[in-house]
This record gives structure tokens, C-alpha cells and sequence, in this order.
């Protein structure tokens, strides 16, 4: 199957957020970040040959200072359909961001099931586990 990669509107990632990264909150109403509609967020999808949206994330400018660097974008809400979950999408769509910031260097709190995956996409891990509340385990990784 074919895949393509676009910029997005956060309106749209709604539905796979909420089935993927927050099913706890009341409707996909509920499914928005605090910034996403800031001039200095970006959001991007991946989608199959009929338009189904199947994988997604948020990119906004946020600088962390980590082990004397700064990183300045922060991912956020990388969510995939379990149906695509360990076919290469995801990891396409990664690239493809990372290819939308050139030099520039990332951040993310992942969660830890999703630690695998950024490992395979050259992501480092930069802490010792903790909780965020509701959601769970989560690590501080970074993309030089």
C-alpha cells in the first residue's frame, strides 16, 4: 500500500489521537494540545491510498537545555492506527518531519512502549523513567 506525508491541520488528528493516545478524555472534542493551533506548531500525517489518516504527530517550538544543549522542537501526540503499527509508516512520517527541520534537533517525553520505536529511529533516551499522571511511564529522548 501507499503511503503520503503533509502537513496537517490538528483538527483532523483528533479521531487518531483519541483512539491511539487518549481514550480516557470524553470525545475527540477533547483531543487537542494547548498549543496546537500556535504559529509555531506544525502537525503532520501519514495517510493510505484512501485518505484514512493512520499516523500522526506534533511538532512545536519548545527549547530544551539537555546535557549542556539546547534542543528547540519538541514532539508531541506521534500516534499510529494499530493497524499499521511495525510496517516502516511511522518511521517514514518521523523522517519525514525531521526532513522539514533541517539541523535542527528534537525533544519528546516518550512514553515507554514507544521507547522501541524512537530507538529505531535513532532517538536517544536522556532520563531515568517517570510518571505522567493518567498516562503513564514516560522518558525524555532527544534527536540530534
Amino acid at each position: 500500500m501507499a503511503y503520503s506525508f503533509q502537513r496537517e491541520s490538528a483538527m483532523d488528528l483528533r479521531s487518531l489521537r483519541f483512539l491511539v493516545l487518549w481514550p480516557h478524555k470524553q470525545s475527540i472534542e477533547h483531543c487537542l494540545l494547548d498549543r496546537d493551533f500556535d504559529e509555531d506548531t506544525s502537525h503532520f500525517s501519514a495517510r493510505d491510498e484512501n485518505g484514512e489518516l493512520v499516523s500522526c504527530c506534533t511538532v512545536m517550538r519548545e527549547t530544551r537545555h539537555i546535557d549542556g544543549q539546547d534542543f528547540p522542537l519538541r514532539l508531541r501526540a506521534m500516534a499510529a492506527h494499530p493497524s499499521i503499527r511495525k510496517n516502516g509508516v511511522s518511521k517514514q512520517l518521523l523522517e519525514f518531519v525531521e526532513q522539514q527541520f533541517p539541523e535542527m534537533t528534537f525533544w519528546c517525553d516518550a512514553r515507554e512502549v514507544a521507547v522501541p520505536f524512537y530507538l529505531k529511529c535513532g532517538w536517544e533516551v536522556k532520563s531515568e523513567s517517570y510518571e505522567i499522571p493518567i498516562i503513564g511511564t514516560h522518558y525524555l529522548m532527544v534527536k540530534k
